[in-house]
């Protein structure tokens, strides 16, 4: 066998010992929505049904639809869109951490990373980071998912800057953003976007990660886009 056909049945036998967890919501009507984003629409334009040979849609949706990244241009003009990031920075280690505690409008302190990182162990530069607010289960269709879209906690400066410092490829959580509902300025989206860090929202399922894990998230590759839906997938070590 080829040292190449050894790399790729070795990557198959290593994702044979993982289990992969779904991290991105559904795309459907009447998602929760950021109120000047547009809404995501899901039209029939071709369909059996009609008497046509074959079925397709039609959709409509923002490049923050969903569970998404933002990249560093939404915030920072003249900064990289989401076509312009590294195929490096969807995929990687994934440190996942637990904050259900924080509560509506809460805010983590770089405190409670460092406190993380003395259980479980060091977040690397090139990391992700995902922090479980337990948001995600308020995630439902309008009118019901009027709860997701407020009250939401987040990151504080200095928590935001910690991460910076750090290097990390990514940071987000399964709330609709990561600055807390009310702030003002806005300093996880400034901090971390202007040191070209991603950002992601929307994540879902983040309560069945360990510590550590793998994460890949690939973007459409939006000419100059703010942003992109994901689909995210974490592969979790199965258990021997």
């Amino acid at each position: 066998m080829s040292a190449a056909g050894g790399a790729v049945e070795a990557l198959g036998l290593a994702l044979d010992r993982h289990e992969m967890v779904d991290l991105s919501h559904p795309l459907e009507a009447d998602i929760p929505s950021w109120p000047t984003h547009a809404k995501y629409t899901h039209n029939v334009m071709e369909s059996y049904r009609l008497g046509e040979v074959s079925c397709h849609h039609q959709i409509t949706m923002s490049e923050h639809t969903g569970t998404h990244f933002d990249a560093p241009l939404h915030f920072i003009d003249g900064a990289a869109g989401i076509d312009g990031m590294p195929l490096a920075s969807f995929i990687g280690r994934l440190a996942t951490i637990g904050a259900t505690d924080v509560g509506p409008q809460g805010l983590l302190d770089r405190d409670r990373i460092e406190a993380w990182e003395e259980e479980h162990g060091e977040i690397k530069g090139g990391d992700a980071v995902l922090f479980h607010f337990g948001w995600d289960g308020l995630w439902q269709r309008r009118p019901a998912g009027a709860a997701f879209l407020k009250d939401w906690p987040g990151l504080t400066r200095a928590a935001s800057e910690y991460l910076a410092a750090r290097k990390v490829r990514m940071a987000g959580c399964d709330a609709l953003s990561l600055d807390v509902f009310t702030s003002a300025d806005l300093p996880a989206h400034y901090t971390l976007l202007g040191a070209g860090i991603l950002i992601g929202e929307n994540f879902t399922n983040l309560g069945r990660l360990p510590a550590f894990c793998t994460l890949a998230a690939f973007p459409l590759p939006i000419k100059g886009g703010s942003g992109s839906p994901v689909r995210a997938v974490a592969f979790v070590p199965k258990e021997a």
